[in-house]
């Protein structure tokens, strides 16, 4: 339950996807379980370096939109298309997607709430 609930603050704790001027949208990058780093300071300075390495001179740090790294590790980032393809083939990266508003249905069968699904919209 508690896994589920920190999946659902990931997508609604960023929740604009418009693209921006430059042609960047906001793309989650997962990174699975929490690793052990011992080359940088902070999950955020990997973070960081992550993304640098496939935005070259259009890098600045306001690129990465928030960190994942209390139960899990990943990241929210304005990416092009071409970037979030470079950085979904990194052997630290588990998947990356483009953010989108998720809305929550609830199942009503016959009063009783059987469970959740959500709708893309």
């Amino acid at each position: 339950m508690n896994d589920m609930v920190l999946y659902l603050f990931m997508f609604f704790t960023v929740t604009s996807a418009q693209p921006s001027h430059d042609g960047r949208k906001v793309y989650i990058v997962y990174m699975g379980a929490l690793p052990s780093i011992n080359d940088y300071v902070t999950i955020e300075d990997y973070h960081f370096s992550l993304v640098r390495s496939v935005t070259g001179k259009s890098y600045t740090p306001s690129l990465i939109v928030s960190n994942y790294g209390r139960s899990f590790d990943g990241f929210a980032a304005w990416l092009t298309e071409e970037e979030s393809k470079k950085l979904s083939v990194m052997p630290d990266v588990f998947s990356v997607f483009p953010d989108g508003m998720l809305h929550l249905d609830v199942i009503n069968n016959g009063g009783i709430h059987s469970g959740l699904r959500t709708r893309h919209l």
